[in-house]
């Protein structure tokens, strides 16, 4: 089962939310990609591999928990994840 869950970013393909077009975006300053559902937004997450050492949150400039932050999106704890990653 571990196994299945360390490898799920072999068996899902990364996706991105789609952005919003050149035209769209240069009459405002709002955000450039657009909102991701919350399933897609859950599978996405399961693509963590909650590795040993989680380059992600060293590299963020931001210093997120992302491991976490991840886990909690990809079991639907949706709120409590906006929360870490609001901190």
């Amino acid at each position: 089962m571990a196994v299945n869950r360390m490898l799920r970013f072999v068996t899902v393909p990364r996706d991105m939310p789609s952005k919003r077009g050149a035209d769209e975006r240069r009459e405002d300053f709002d955000e450039i990609y657009r909102e991701f559902a919350a399933a897609k937004a859950e599978e996405q997450a399961s693509r963590c591999s909650q590795c040993g050492v989680p380059y992600c949150q060293s590299h963020c400039p931001l210093h997120n928990n992302i491991p976490d932050w991840l886990k909690l999106t990809a079991e639907g704890r949706l709120r409590e994840a906006y929360e870490i990653s609001q901190a």
